[in-house]
């Protein structure tokens, strides 16, 4: 399905290699499609960047990251392929294309699974996603992720029981908001860890964002309350404030809402959300050990991922 004022239209070819064959959604930053590859015969997902974002962004930093990009292969990192530009109405318009997951965002599970997952589920999850996270973390150059969030993990079922968690759009679109600081862009800035707030992203930021996620995922919340009525959520400003005041407190144990998370487990959430950067795990593949040091792996196998409940029919 196409939907009305969208960039491209269905059937369209982009630069004699992409078809156009249905439009996905639209974010903050641009708009996602599925296309096919002409000549590999392949599906893939276009992401095309609105102009007036672009116009202000430093394009050779966006070019330069995509290339890096393209060379980070592994099973629980989308693939990106092209990084490039087409013209579109006398201008040049900017898009990446990356490979097709066939599941559903982690995000729309959490959506359905309101009080969080089971640990077995959610580790499993976690464990993929780090695996592909050290990836970028080991790669040389070392390539931070800046934007992890649950609309940033994808579950795959082509392999169910269990899915793979697969993790998506690299900080790509954190380069374009630099200038522009939209405060609604995907909620991602609840996931931020402190430094990145003064424009720090490091391995041990995206340990953070992951941490946070990890939290969510088992309890159904986050692991501080901000008080949003005081806010005016469209302000990046009053944003941020707003998550630098709400985390004054210290957050709530996750096995107070979860009584299934023991004391080794909870020790390493814990740390992975540790609001100074000294105190945390350094990348996510000493986040990964501990996490598998403190939990029985052969436990993630878990019939949990029997529920039918759990896959989007969507």
């Amino acid at each position: 399905l196409m939907k009305e004022g969208t960039t491209l239209t269905k059937g369209e070819i982009i630069n004699n290699t992409y078809e156009v064959r249905f439009f996905i959604d639209q974010g903050a930053f641009g708009e996602t499609y599925r296309v096919k590859h002409r000549f590999f015969e392949e599906y893939q997902v276009m992401k095309v960047f609105k102009e007036n974002y672009v116009e202000k962004t430093d394009l050779n930093e966006v070019i330069n990251e995509g290339r890096i990009l393209t060379r980070l292969n592994h099973k629980n990192v989308v693939k990106v392929f092209e990084i490039n530009t087409f013209i579109k109405n006398n201008k040049d318009r900017y898009f990446i294309t990356m490979s097709f997951v066939s599941g559903e965002s982690l995000a729309k599970l959490l959506l359905r699974k309101t009080w969080g997952l089971d640990v077995p589920a959610a580790t499993s999850i976690m464990t993929d996603v780090l695996k592909g996270l050290s990836a970028a973390h080991n790669n040389d150059p070392t390539i931070v992720h800046r934007d992890i969030s649950p609309d940033n993990i994808l579950l795959s079922y082509d392999e169910f029981p269990p899915p793979i968690g697969v993790l998506g759009d690299f900080g790509i679109a954190i380069i374009i908001d630099k200038k522009h600081k939209l405060a609604d862009a995907g909620g991602r800035y609840i996931y931020f860890a402190p430094e990145c707030f003064m424009n720090v992203f490091q391995t041990t930021s995206d340990v953070f964002s992951i941490g946070v996620v990890f939290y969510k995922m088992l309890t159904g919340m986050h692991p501080w309350a901000y008080n949003q009525s005081d806010y005016n959520l469209n302000d990046y400003g009053e944003v941020a404030t707003m998550i630098n005041v709400g985390r004054r407190e210290t957050p709530k144990k996750p096995s107070l809402f979860n009584n299934d998370i023991d004391k080794k487990l909870e020790k390493v959430i814990m740390k992975s959300i540790e609001k100074k950067m000294e105190n945390r795990f350094k990348t996510a593949g000493s986040f990964l050990n501990a996490l598998e040091d403190a939990c029985k792996m052969e436990d993630l196998e878990h019939n949990y991922w029997l529920d039918q409940d759990l896959i989007s029919t969507t």
